[in-house]
């Protein structure tokens, strides 16, 4: 992952967006690249080709605020 810098690893996060399906869950909205594969493998998660439930998206956002 040592190949971004902080700036373009930032501008890819914020430019992840995602349409709520039905208030089911979610889908991903932003294009693949090889710098969202990385984040992926890092995070341990995949956003860009799984849909993502509800309760899902919650436990991400908890660990990305550092909560358990």
């Amino acid at each position: 992952m040592g190949a971004y810098t902080c700036e373009e690893i930032l501008n890819t996060l914020k430019g992840m967006n995602f349409a709520d399906v039905g208030g089911q869950g979610y889908m991903s909205l932003y294009k693949r690249e090889e710098i969202t594969d990385a984040l992926h493998e890092v995070c341990g998660f995949r956003t860009d080709y799984q849909f993502i439930t509800k309760q899902k998206m919650k436990e991400i956002q908890k660990k990305s605020k550092g909560r358990k």
